[in-house]
């Protein structure tokens, strides 16, 4: 596997090419940090200017704290007096709203904010691509995956005329548009994408970087999907211990990678170690701030309705299930992909329950919100329609029995 062999090259000999860079890297924190500090003083004393806030707004984004950087960034938005630091702020709850799953409110806060922009800078500035690429990440989120494709599409074209080809900022841009044609079942686009750009990353930011680990993971969870299930576990495996070393083993920030690790030790018949995986994430969203995510949650509750169906309990796995689609439909929405799978899963749950009338109306509704975004190729469509014939077959089955 090429991410495999990267790892390992860099692992034996990592380069001491960018060490000036190192250096840099270490003097922007010491200097991030004492402005921060400066920064938190100033608002306890109840006299902060916006940029300011909008820093302390960023420390609590990149702590996953979304409420608390909400509110920062809503009293710099109420200090800004030109528009450039307004399109920031605007940009930045953008995100902040995105990574709440308000999804539509994001939309527009980042479209303000690259009105804003486009306006302030010439057509193809950097900062214009940095805003595009955040909004296709909205519109992925909300299953639109044309005007995704269109925002990162331009953001790449922008971003390239700045940058070289093998720059790791291109690299992220990349890495960007290798999820979207994952999300959207175009799994060997995505993994050429996603191979090119991981090896420019491991190559500049080395193999132990946290950057490194989630771009690893994303790639992980695409041979996941692949049914690439030992090459996928041994990147988790490698990319959770870069960042347990460095977030602790109970951080939010960890939940993506055990969700996907959950998910290939079931696929591999480890049903007990998928749960203690899926139990341990969830158990860090409820000790995490109170912006934490409550799609992943959903997520975490759907994967752990599945481990439970296939252990037999189905008990366990319909609260589950039924948790899973309430969190999901107030977060992600009723049309949302994670939703219509947590719909699939409770019509199977109804089909080993024998109710297959039900579980054909459950079929129906996810295969329905599946559609209004997802090519008819896609496997989660395929999954869905599974459910939908299963329940019909044995449907006509019983029907047959009872007439007899």
């Amino acid at each position: 596997m090429k991410a495999n062999s990267a790892i390992s090259r860099q692992s034996a000999n990592k380069p001491s090419a960018y060490w000036w860079e190192k250096v840099l890297v270490v003097v922007l924190f010491i200097m991030a940090l004492i402005y921060a500090r400066s920064a938190k003083a100033a608002n306890e004393s109840g006299v902060c200017p916006p940029k300011a806030l909008q820093a302390l707004a960023r420390i609590c984004m990149s702590k996953g704290e979304y409420d608390k950087a909400e509110t920062l960034i809503d009293r710099a938005l109420s200090a800004v007096t030109s528009d450039e630091d307004k399109s920031s702020c605007l940009i930045d709850r953008a995100w902040v709203y995105k990574n709440q799953g308000r999804f539509s409110q994001a939309e527009q806060s980042c479209l303000l904010g690259l009105q804003l922009q486009q306006k302030l800078y010439y057509a193809d500035h950097p900062y214009i691509a940095y805003t595009l690429r955040i909004l296709g990440s909205i519109y992925q989120a909300q299953g639109d995956f044309r005007s995704a494709t269109e925002s990162f599409e331009r953001a790449i074209s922008i971003i390239r005329k700045c940058h070289s080809a093998d720059d790791p900022v291109v690299a992220s841009f990349e890495i960007d548009a290798a999820r979207l044609l994952a999300a959207e079942g175009k799994f060997d686009q995505a993994e050429q994408q996603y191979e090119r750009a991981v090896a420019v990353i491991i190559d500049y930011y080395g193999p132990d970087n946290l950057y490194t680990a989630g771009v690893l993971g994303d790639l992980a969870k695409l041979y996941y999907i692949q049914g690439r299930l030992d090459e996928a576990q041994s990147i988790l495996n490698y990319s959770l211990d870069i960042q347990e070393k460095v977030y602790g083993q109970d951080n939010r920030l960890l939940v993506g990678n055990r969700l996907t690790l959950a998910k290939v030790l079931q696929a591999g018949r480890q049903s007990s170690q998928a749960r203690g995986l899926l139990t341990k994430a969830l158990a860090s969203l409820k000790t995490g701030p109170a912006g934490s995510s409550l799609i992943q949650q959903g997520e975490l509750l759907t994967a752990l309705a599945e481990v439970e169906f296939d252990s037999g309990n189905f008990v366990e796995a319909r609260c589950a299930c039924d948790k899973a689609i309430d969190v999901l439909e107030k977060s992600a929405g009723h049309n949302s992909e994670l939703t219509a799978m947590a719909i699939n899963c409770r019509a199977r749950l109804c089909i080993m329950q024998g109710s297959f009338d039900r579980a054909y109306e459950f079929g129906c509704e996810a295969l329905g919100a599946l559609e209004s975004s997802l090519d008819s190729s896609h496997p989660s469509i395929a999954a869905v329609n599974k459910t939908i014939l299963l329940s019909q077959e044995l449907g006509t089955v019983a029907l047959l029995a009872r007439a007899e």
